[in-house]
């Protein structure tokens, strides 16, 4: 009687701990989230349209082909770059702190749990702060967005130039948060997650082999570094590099955000993987908040791209690319406003 009862009392034991356990990781899940929630929405405002007589912005409302909409904050956005340097924080000094290769705005909706991805080409023409490499400002010119980067002594500085000068590409919509990744953590997170595999969109080789358009590719360390950052010399040539990073980004997005679902734990060990490689404002609590509300099966699969159309062109210097003012209108009104009712 006395080891059955002392097992009993063992087995009591070892329940209460794992229910503490549970209790415990609920409760720290619960407080990321809620602390997370409150983090967004920083100095949130209307829209900038200049002289647009297709629009009129008042200090609430936009009226815009004959509806009236307000801004919706249950969108979140953060601006996502990929740069092109080994070390998030080599930095060289204001003018010679690489360039932003990637840039993707997310917008997330908490409440419809959507996402809208909004692909920025790197040869967008746009005015640009421009800073002395003593640092202070110098002026507002326009210049390839790629080029905001460099203007910072720090990836923080150089992130932060960058998201301003995406503002103003969206008519001046606020986007408060941002992650910015370097190559070695392309590398890292790729390898994570146990490689991300996409159907080829373009024949290449890659630095472990060759790879044929149409085929199924596993895409790990130098192979995903290698797959999203080649770009040719002709004009289309970034254009067909989006195409590619899109497809990684997606299907990245699904990869790791099914091993989240299976196992919540890995969205700390993936943040904190992270770390090293990344230059960010947003918390684990609020990437907690994000995940508990938006995260679902192959989530990537769900991305709605947002493309700005407008022309290519060759300038004195480089490619251009000069957004449709009007492409851009529409989109920013779809994807950070709703009808106001």
């Amino acid at each position: 009687m006395k080891n059955k009862s002392k097992a009993k009392k063992t087995l009591l034991i070892i329940l209460a701990v794992l229910l503490i356990l549970v209790l415990l990781a609920v409760s720290v899940f619960t407080v990321l989230y809620f602390n997370g929630k409150h983090k967004f929405h920083k100095n949130d405002k209307n829209i900038s349209v200049g002289e647009n007589d297709a629009v009129e912005v008042s200090d609430e409302d936009v009226y815009y082909k004959d509806k009236t909409y307000v801004l919706d904050n249950d969108v979140v956005s953060i601006l996502f770059m990929g740069v092109d340097k080994e070390k998030i924080d080599d930095n060289l000094g204001y003018s010679k702190n690489g360039q932003a290769d990637s840039i993707f705005v997310a917008a997330i909706n908490t409440r419809e749990k959507t996402t809208k991805i909004i692909p920025i080409s790197r040869e967008t023409m746009v005015d640009m702060d421009i800073y002395s490499v003593g640092g202070s400002f110098s002026k507002v010119e326009k210049q390839q967005l790629c080029l905001a980067y460099d203007y910072g002594n720090t990836s923080e500085e150089s992130s932060k130039n960058v998201m301003r000068s995406v503002s103003r590409i969206l008519c001046g919509i606020n986007i408060s948060s941002y992650a910015t990744v370097d190559l070695n953590g392309v590398k890292a997170i790729s390898n994570a997650v146990g490689g991300v595999k996409v159907t080829a969109l373009e024949s290449m080789q890659l630095p472990s082999k060759n790879i044929t358009e149409g085929s199924e590719v596993l895409l790990k360390g130098e192979d995903a570094v290698h797959y999203i950052r080649t770009r040719g010399k002709d004009l289309e040539a970034n254009n067909r590099r989006i195409l590619r990073q899109k497809q990684f980004l997606s299907a990245f997005a699904s990869t790791a955000g099914n091993q989240i679902m299976s196992n919540f734990t890995k969205l700390a060990t993936y943040y904190n993987l992270m770390s090293p490689y990344v230059s960010t404002n947003v918390s684990l609590s609020q990437a907690t908040y994000l995940a508990g509300e938006c995260l679902t099966a192959d989530i990537g699969s769900k991305f709605e791209y947002k493309v700005i159309t407008g022309q290519m062109q060759l300038g004195e210097k480089w490619a251009e690319f000069i957004p449709d003012q009007d492409a851009v209108l529409d989109i920013v009104i779809d994807v950070f406003y709703k009808i106001k009712k």
